[in-house]
């Protein structure tokens, strides 16, 4: 997360960063990083998009509210169900 917030906090003010993990506490792997403006956000997207982070490319899209809710909720229920049986899970 602090990564993150280096990385992108150089191109403006950062109004949110979201990592979301999985119900094991890892993380899903992608990010949501909201700018106070458009400008701030449009000037990341450019620069970033050919960038890597601990050696993965990173893939820049630009999200949808609804979008974004509904693939996190398919998601979740997939973890749901391909989550191990018998298997404690610590919640943070």
């Amino acid at each position: 997360r602090k990564e993150l917030l280096q990385l992108f906090g150089s191109f403006g003010q950062l109004k949110k960063v979201r990592l979301p993990k999985k119900f094991d506490g890892t993380h899903r792997g992608f990010a949501f990083v909201e700018f106070l403006t458009h400008q701030e956000a449009q000037t990341a997207m450019q620069t970033l998009s050919k960038t890597h982070l601990y050696g993965r490319h990173l893939v820049l899209e630009w999200a949808s509210d609804k979008e974004d809710l509904d693939t996190l909720r398919e998601k979740a229920q997939r973890d749901v169900q391909d989550a191990p049986k018998n298997k404690k899970i610590r919640f943070e």
